[in-house]
């Protein structure tokens, strides 16, 4: 019942603003009759005459006078409230909830959100990192960065960019072992797997010819989380399987070393996972375009591969492959995709 009295409440005032029935039917496009019922209606709820009523003359009563100023300040901060977000997706302002790993947070989304909100300073930030897999809607996240083998779901994501799995070993790691010359080799060395992955025990690589090599390895150490994974590997004669992203620094310093690189695993994509299109802010809209051209930039460089670390000191680096290709957002873009169950790595792990 109140639902509609707020409806009959913004009725009344316009009759007052407009001084008589006729031309507030007019401006709110109703019949005169509607009008004055809706008034009549009004006045029955609250037991009170708030109009004086006659052919020629239209004046308010001192309810109606009281009231008037109250459904006055109620019609205005309403509309207050339709132009603060009219303000919002005018201009970049307000907060966005921001969910990911811990491997992608540390070593890309941090610095590519430092650069956002030193562009768009009205933008408040809640990074809430984790390696658990997150429902978006029920923890209310305005962004999830997922990292994997998205399945279909009610959700949808933007792809920011695509993503390898390398085998790496630390710069001393070769100092007392040869780099292996084909993906048998690597049944016999040393491994630490990160348990999140689809088959942590088994490696399906293909090289440029199209030729694919299955090889089951053996882990001597076992880890939930690719940071855990890629610190054990820099510290140790150990050899990983980590996500080219998290890597890029290392590999361009020479501390990691990319073992067979004219083999490689199945692509995976990073992907911006949002519960809806249709509403999409200004803020969350340039975050995604933000997000794409950063990781774009992420991948410009050299690596060093075990290729080619002995041609180290004549500058002999193997180029980086071409970062992944960016489409512009669109507005309403946005692929229906995982947001509950990626198939994979946990949420950008």
């Amino acid at each position: 019942m109140i639902l509609r009295d707020l409806y009959r409440m913004a009725i009344f005032t316009k009759v007052v603003e407009c001084g008589s029935f006729s031309k507030a039917a007019i401006q709110l496009g109703l019949g005169k009759s509607v009008v004055s019922q809706h008034v009549l209606t009004l006045e029955k709820s609250i037991n009170a005459q708030l109009i004086n009523r006659s052919p020629r003359s239209f004046s308010l009563t001192e309810e109606g006078r009281r009231f008037f100023e109250a459904c006055l300040l109620m019609t205005e901060q309403a509309a207050a409230a339709m132009s603060s977000v009219d303000q919002l997706r005018a201009e970049p302002s307000g907060r966005v909830r921001i969910t990911a790993s811990y491997n992608l947070s540390l070593n890309f989304l941090i610095r590519a959100l430092a650069d956002y909100q030193q562009a768009h300073p009205k933008v408040e930030i809640e990074l809430v990192v984790e390696d658990a897999i997150t429902n978006v809607i029920e923890s209310g996240f305005d962004l999830c960065l997922r990292t994997g083998w998205l399945k279909e779901s009610r959700l949808f994501a933007v792809r920011l960019g695509s993503f390898r799995l390398i085998p790496c070993v630390s710069a001393r790691y070769l100092e007392h072992h040869p780099p292996p010359d084909m993906p048998e080799d690597l049944a016999g060395m040393p491994w630490v797997v990160i348990t999140q992955l689809p088959h942590p025990d088994r490696l399906e690589m293909t090289n440029r010819d199209g030729q694919r090599r299955s090889v089951k390895i053996s882990s001597v150490v076992r880890t939930n989380t690719g940071v855990a994974a890629r610190t054990f590997v820099t510290n140790s004669l150990l050899v990983g399987l980590l996500p080219d992203y998290a890597v890029l620094d290392d590999l361009r310093e020479g501390k990691l070393i990319q073992l067979l690189p004219d083999w490689s695993t199945e692509e995976g994509t990073i992907s911006a996972v949002f519960p809806h299109k249709e509403y999409m802010t200004p803020r969350l809209r340039l975050l995604l375009d933000h997000l794409r051209t950063a990781f774009q930039l992420h991948y410009a460089g050299t690596i060093v591969t075990g290729s080619t670390r002995r041609k180290q000191a004549q500058g002999g680096f193997a180029p980086l492959d071409p970062p992944p290709r960016a489409e512009p957002l669109e507005p309403g873009s946005g692929r229906r995709a995982s947001g509950a169950e990626p198939a994979g790595l946990a949420c950008g792990e």
